[in-house]
């Protein structure tokens, strides 16, 4: 009977500690998860879901929508540049990869092409929030034709950027989040080529 006592007691020691082992280590994580937006948690859910699901860190961090089976790539461009003019933002920047790849190489390439998007008002909003969005600018939208031949659009979820930290400070959030409806929107009517 003692000997039962005894190993419940060793067991009872060895759980106290354990929790205060375990509470010493995750407290401050989760204190600190505590502060960060409440849209943080199902940001970094769903880039985990989207982790497990293709083991690629660049499928769990990024949009993408298929062009429409009758949109062809230069339907998709003059919409998302109409969308674009609609809700002013600039276009400040094309590069056609595919076709500077094929120049260098005489081959011909599957279809790359980078559009990028700023409103230069916002962007330095969020530089002087912190030098570290520099690197998300502009905002870019990557034109992917599939190796069987299917085109796609791409672009980093900036969701991220706007709810996976703490909390932007207004007027920066609002317009941070507006930003994002943007580029969904420029994406969306690009691949069905509606303008």
């Amino acid at each position: 009977m003692s000997f039962i006592r005894n190993l419940l007691a060793l067991v009872g020691v060895i759980a106290i500690a354990s929790g205060i082992f375990f509470y010493g280590k995750l407290a401050p994580e989760y204190a600190a998860f505590k502060q960060l937006d409440p849209g943080a948690k199902d940001v970094y859910l769903t880039m985990w879901e989207k982790l497990k699901e293709t083991g690629n860190s660049a499928d769990a961090s990024i949009w993408k929508f298929p062009l429409e089976e009758d949109i062809s790539w230069e339907d998709a461009e003059e919409a998302m540049a109409s969308v674009a003019n609609e809700h002013n933002i600039k276009n400040v920047g094309e590069l056609p990869l595919s076709e500077q790849v094929k120049i260098m190489t005489g081959e011909e390439q599957r279809f790359l092409k980078i559009y990028q998007y700023c409103d230069p008002l916002i962007a330095k909003q969020m530089v002087d929030h912190s030098d570290a969005f520099a690197a998300f600018l502009p905002c870019r939208i990557s034109m992917v034709e599939d190796k069987e031949g299917k085109f796609w659009l791409y672009a980093l979820n900036m969701d991220m950027m706007i709810e996976g930290g703490r909390t932007l400070p207004e007027p920066l959030l609002s317009q941070a989040s507006k930003v994002r409806e943007v580029i969904l929107d420029i994406m969306k009517k690009g691949a069905a080529g509606d303008f």
